[in-house]
């Protein structure tokens, strides 16, 4: 994990130990998650703490996609990726 993700999750863990009162704001909110790279090497785990900080929020957790770029392009099976998790997205926030 990043120094810059491990802030997020610190201050995420400050809303349910010291402002429990915005932390509460957060139930019911939809959170989902992208990561993007240079490979296709999402680390096994990686998922897990945005995960679990919902559940423990009382958040939906709507999913995640790992996008990456090779040489400056977005290649045609990341675009049907990306296409494929917003449609579900679109569904399941109209549905």
């Amino acid at each position: 994990m990043s120094g810059i993700l491990k802030v997020f999750f610190d201050r995420i863990s400050d809303l349910i130990r010291i402002h429990k009162d915005i932390g509460r704001k957060l139930r019911g909110k939809n959170m989902a998650m992208l990561s993007c790279s240079n490979y296709d090497d999402l680390k096994e785990g990686f998922t897990m703490p945005f995960v679990e900080s919902a559940n423990y929020l009382g958040m939906n957790y709507l999913g995640d996609i790992h996008t990456y770029i090779e040489n400056e392009i977005i290649n045609d099976e990341v675009k049907l990726r990306l296409d494929t998790f917003l449609k579900n997205l679109k569904n399941h926030l109209s549905g």
